[in-house]
């Protein structure tokens, strides 16, 4: 006998013939199930680092489609094998199984596609499909399944096997979904104009090795601006080890809306930040100082420049004209094509042709100022 035997799809499903079946236990690997919630100035290279796993495996276990995460999501932060999967053991049946996660058969056979239930075998590991608390969702006016899965951090896949027969293209207003989730916190948003605008639900800066904060009150900003500062100076941190720190100055207040000595800085999407400087730079990082061209540490600068305009996150960088010219000679000497040059700098052009992604402003000789560009899915930034 070779431990498994065949029995029909809607009979107990059963790893052998045994005369006494043993309670159903985790496995070790599910006890030490490790998740990681989302918080407000989180990315996937951040948490990655933390855990000293890889962006690609955190995003290979979660099923993400993209970077992009939510505060208060969880992610698990292990490898499957000790996350999210059961290893069978003598007795095990599905149907137990089942039953002790509270889920259906069907959904453990498509969280393993190609998974025979007629022939596990112990030792066999399968993984088992999403839970959490039930949470019974009505449509709205609008709702597209999409939306719905991105409010609650689930996958619209997942939705559809909890809700046998729905038509992802025939939601009805009134409808009732069941969840298998709970709703995910408002996501930040940038209301109206940099300058004249508010912010809600703003997500703080947290420290980094790589800066300082002048005030934390004044440093909250949409998730994606958050996101991009976190994620372009952890590539600085790691292409420069040697780099100063650069001290961020103001990004918005809670809330947003007007900060005194600025016109801009309402909305979430604008960062002042001091330059990298060849020398000295103190402990409390690079100071706001008028600098010369050959003062400017080039490197590092334009290795954070480079990490938010190669992601088309940038709607606009404030800096003196004069400054510009080493830059631009960087990003030649790093291989920048004519076409990109041309579409992120002002120079050489005139300076009183405000063009290019990195442009002229008046006392801009002491700090960059940059503007991150409006969310896709946010229809009240401006």
């Amino acid at each position: 006998m070779d431990g498994r035997v065949c029995v029909p799809r809607l009979a107990a499903l059963c790893l052998g013939l045994f005369a006494l079946m043993g309670s159903m236990q985790p496995s070790p690997a599910r006890a030490e199930r490790r998740t990681w919630r989302v918080r407000g100035g989180d990315a996937l290279s951040i948490i990655a680092e933390r855990f000293g796993v890889s962006v690609s495996d955190i995003r290979h276990w979660n099923r993400l489609d993209s970077d992009v995460i939510q505060v208060g999501q969880e992610l698990y932060v292990a490898p499957e094998a000790e996350a999210d999967r059961y290893r069978v053991q003598a007795g095990d049946t599905l149907s137990q199984l089942a039953e002790r996660l509270q889920v259906s058969m069907e959904a453990i056979l498509q969280a393993n596609e190609g998974l025979d239930p007629n022939r596990i075998r112990i030792g066999q590991s399968i993984r088992l499909p999403r839970q959490g608390p039930r949470t019974e969702y009505r449509v709205r006016q609008g709702d597209r399944l999409t939306r719905i899965a991105k409010r609650y951090g689930v996958h619209v896949s997942e939705i559809l096997r909890w809700n046998r027969g729905l038509d992802p293209n025939r939601l009805r207003p009134g409808q009732t979904l069941v969840l298998l989730a709970e709703p995910l916190p408002p996501p930040s948003q940038s209301v109206g104009a940099p300058n004249g605008g508010s912010l809600m639900h703003g997500v703080k800066l947290l420290p980094h090795p790589a800066y300082v904060i002048r005030n934390p009150e004044r440093s909250y900003g949409t998730q994606e601006t958050i996101d991009a500062l976190q994620e372009g100076f952890q590539i600085v941190q790691r292409q420069h080890p040697g780099a100063p720190k650069v001290r961020v100055h103001d990004i918005s207040h809670p809330a947003g809306g007007t900060m005194f000595g600025h016109r801009s800085h309402q909305s979430g999407r604008d960062v002042d930040l001091s330059l990298f400087h060849r020398r000295g730079c103190a402990e409390s990082g690079c100071l706001f100082r008028r600098i010369h061209p050959s003062e400017l540490d080039v490197g590092p600068q334009w290795t954070l420049l480079l990490s938010w305009l190669r992601r088309n996150r940038v709607e606009a960088a404030f800096l003196d004209y004069a400054l510009q010219k080493p830059l631009y000679e960087e990003a030649r000497r790093r291989g920048a094509s004519r076409r990109q040059l041309n579409r992120w700098f002002q120079y050489p052009r005139p300076v009183d042709q405000p063009v290019g992604l990195i442009r002229h402003y008046p006392k801009h000789r002491d700090h960059v100022h940059v503007r991150f560009r409006c969310p896709a899915d946010d229809s009240e930034c401006r």
